[in-house]
């Protein structure tokens, strides 16, 4: 477990370029940090935004989910975000067990001012531009701002440099407990795919547990935890695309971060694993081959179960109805597939394995 930290603030009150700064001196002092930013993320996750309110919501709710699976694997965050609405921020509170919340404090009009001379940049060009007309969604001044009841860092960005901001920010993050600095890097992703009922869970969870016995950092991406944390209610299309590219951003920052990223998703649609094989640098595609009728029957009962497992193994979502997928677009070049009708759990595990290690060896990695 690590820690986050959000700054909070008006379009144009310093967000970027306090959070950047602030990323830099806590790397100067010896510790990782990962630097989330919502305008680079939503350039990926949504890029034709409506910043319609139910898009808003997926949106900052995906945030809070990529920030907390950072956290939740090891890898301190600094985010970058407006969060207009509190309860945005109270979600990162709940979910993240070392949170600190910092409040910027500007002037509107100075913060239109240093919004029109900004260089261009992850951030939409001309945010204040359109304000005040029909349609508009700018927080500030169409939609209400609701800064932090009760942050653990103020700081007026009128009177205070960017780097003495910074240097406050480095030693609220300070006090947190710090995670210890991984030696074995892994900057890779391996997205399984399947039908429900392939085996995709279960070869998942066994792999990232063996690659951490090892002395790997891994951690699984489930979509279903995804999809679920996002949309807390019924799936649109929209919310279906915005959770796959959410589950592809946070496999990106952790491959960034140094973490084996484990993805267990169907993802029907072939263009979202295509998407993240052109993001993230070193991915591997594992395509689960299953007779459909044997996939829907293991579906149907609550997937391979995980009996007998190491500690802390256990079956997942075995009460919720079975997934239904009407479109399944199998894997043009998948680096790997199994056909898990006639190869065993343990030997379909293996497989898997000895293709992450031909990924850490090309980082020059040795596995343990």
């Amino acid at each position: 477990m690590s820690w986050a930290v959000w700054i909070t603030g008006l379009p144009g009150s310093g967000k970027s370029v306090i959070a950047r700064a602030a990323a830099a001196a806590i790397r100067a002092r010896g510790q990782d940090v990962s630097l989330v930013e919502l305008d680079e993320m939503r350039r990926l996750v949504t890029p034709s935004p409506t910043y319609s309110d139910g898009e808003r919501d997926l949106v900052y709710r995906g945030l809070v989910y990529v920030a907390a699976t950072l956290v939740n694997a090891g890898a301190p965050v600094i985010i970058d975000a407006t969060g207009h609405r509190r309860e945005w921020r109270d979600l990162g509170r709940a979910v993240l067990p070392a949170f600190a919340e910092v409040q910027l404090h500007c002037p509107l009009d100075v913060c239109r001012d240093r919004e029109r001379a900004r260089v261009p940049g992850n951030a939409p060009v001309g945010i204040y531009a359109g304000a005040g007309r029909a349609g508009a969604r700018v927080p500030g001044v169409d939609v209400p701002y609701e800064p932090a009841a009760m942050p653990e860092l103020t700081i007026d960005t009128t009177r205070e440099t960017a780097s003495a901001a910074a240097a406050r920010i480095a030693d609220l993050a300070a006090k947190f407990p710090q995670p210890p600095r991984r030696a074995a890097m892994s900057h890779w992703a391996v997205w399984i795919t399947g039908l429900p009922g392939s085996g995709k869970t279960t070869i998942a969870t066994h792999v990232a547990e063996a690659l951490r016995a090892r002395g790997v950092a891994a951690h699984v991406l489930d979509f279903a935890d995804v999809r679920d944390f996002l949309c807390h209610g019924a799936v649109t299309p929209l919310a279906e695309d915005i959770a796959h590219r959410v589950l592809i951003y946070a496999a990106k920052r952790l491959a960034e971060a140094g973490v084996a990223a484990i993805v267990d998703a169907t993802a029907p649609a072939r263009r979202w694993r295509d998407l993240a094989r052109s993001l993230i640098e070193r991915f591997a595609e594992v395509q689960l081959v299953c007779p459909e009728s044997l996939c829907a029957t293991r579906e149907r009962a609550g997937r391979w179960r995980l009996v007998g497992c190491g500690e802390g193994v256990v079956a997942r979502r075995t009460t919720t109805a079975p997934d239904v997928v009407v479109a399944y677009e199998h894997a043009v070049n998948p680096e790997l597939t199994i056909y898990t009708h006639v190869e065993d759990r343990w030997s379909a595990v293996d497989s898997v394995l000895r293709l992450t290690a031909r990924l850490q060896a090309d980082e020059g990695v040795r596995l343990a």
